[in-house]
């Protein structure tokens, strides 16, 4: 069989090759939607940390936010001699993401997954607080390690948060009464450890009058408690956001996390592991 084709086919053809061809190169790279995107997996490294600077990320299999000032060591991905994946985060003085306000600085990882009202969701992490840097307590400052937040307009604090006060870890509740929002401290470790790796996983569910927020630290259970959990004025349950997010501080802090995991399926047996 004879092909035949004119000039105007053949130039259309090319054409098509060129953006068959771009278009491969842009998957290739990681944009969608005019957006960057990094494999954190395939982006660490075994010798050092490889800066993610891109306005989003792949890790795990979910789409993530970069929400810091973007700096190359605001947040990275590197290789342990273990092999895991480990993020860091990184602060210093003033450095926040664009929309923050001057009385904070931030650099955080944002989870791109929305969950409704009524669903039963786990998290899982391991976090590693650095040494170096001290953390205020009084009751103007803030450390959080991880958030769950409600509805991306929803401006209040996080409804579960995970918040080092000077040299204590706190795990925070908040929920409606009268229609604003109250906290609650469910569980304080003193002294947390810096330098180590903490085995945080959680179990929540908003909701008015049947919530739920069972909490396990390296393999032990400190909160049990059902009853009124989450904003629940509004369509969603929240979204879960980690890293670093602190009231204005003159000192670099840096956290690190891996094993990250957010999701409806039971994590019990993550649960009950150790750091």
């Amino acid at each position: 069989m004879v092909t035949i084709f004119n000039r105007r086919s053949a130039g259309l053809s090319c054409a098509a090759l060129l953006l068959a061809s771009a278009i491969g190169l842009f998957q290739h790279l990681g944009y969608a939607n005019g957006r960057r995107s990094i494999d954190a997996n395939e982006a660490a490294s075994p010798t050092g940390v490889t800066p993610l600077q891109a306005e989003s990320f792949d890790y795990n299999s979910d789409a993530y936010e970069n929400q810091s000032a973007r700096k190359a060591y605001s947040l990275g991905v590197r290789r342990s001699s273990n092999n895991d994946l480990v993020l860091r985060f990184e602060v210093r003085a003033g450095e926040r993401a664009d929309f923050d306000g001057e009385d904070r600085n931030r650099s955080e990882a944002t989870s791109g997954i929305r969950f409704p009202k009524g669903e039963v969701i786990w998290n899982a992490y391991r976090v590693k607080i650095a040494n170096g840097f001290s953390i205020p307590s009084d009751e103007r400052s803030w450390f959080i390690v991880g958030q769950w937040h409600g509805s991306k307009d929803d401006k209040r604090s996080p409804y579960i948060a995970a918040e080092v006060q000077g040299k204590d870890l706190v795990f925070l509740r908040r929920y409606l009464s009268d229609g604003k929002p109250v906290s609650s401290e469910m569980y304080r470790m003193k002294g947390v450890p810096r330098g180590e790796w903490l085995n945080i996983v959680i179990e929540h569910k908003v909701s008015s009058t049947n919530g739920l927020l069972n909490v396990w630290l390296n393999g032990r259970q400190v909160v049990n408690f059902k009853g009124p959990v989450g904003y629940w004025d509004h369509d969603e349950a929240g979204y879960w956001k980690f890293g670093i997010y602190r009231s204005r501080g003159d000192t670099d802090a840096v956290v690190e996390y891996r094993d990250v995991v957010t999701t409806t399926e039971n994590l019990a047996e993550r649960a009950m592991t150790a750091n």
